[in-house]
């Protein structure tokens, strides 16, 4: 009778244990592939950081030579046309970084999430 009875407990436990099994090699692959994308984000991020601060030094300068051309704004309308024209690549510059800037944002803030992600269903507690 005890044998039949331990018959049918794992006779119920083994499609529950291959199940378990089954479901553990799924996520095992699935948190493989996600730390899998970590380092090529991280890499796509650093190269849009340094393109964010070589245009970050391009604006410095176009705004450095803006400033030089506008202090001879009121000399003639040459001079006035040039300050405008300073002004407008100085402007459009900003533009740039400004896009730059929120395209990291977005990046990091996306990886952060991976990140988040990974930690709570894939991270162990030790």
């Amino acid at each position: 009778m005890s044998r039949l009875i331990l018959a049918a407990i794992f006779a119920l436990a083994a499609p529950v244990a291959s199940a378990d099994a089954a479901s553990s090699a799924k996520e095992l692959a699935r948190c493989q592939a996600m730390s899998a994308t970590f380092k090529p984000k991280q890499k796509e991020i650093a190269k849009l950081k340094d393109a964010r601060d070589e245009q970050a030094e391009i604006v410095e300068t176009k705004g450095e030579a803006w400033d030089d051309v506008e202090v001879m704004r009121n000399a003639s309308r040459k001079h006035a046309k040039t300050a405008d024209a300073a002004k407008a690549d100085y402007e459009a510059a900003k533009a740039d970084l400004l896009r730059m800037e929120l395209g990291l944002q977005e990046a990091v803030t996306a990886l952060n999430a991976d990140f988040e992600a990974y930690n709570q269903t894939c991270a162990t507690q030790k």
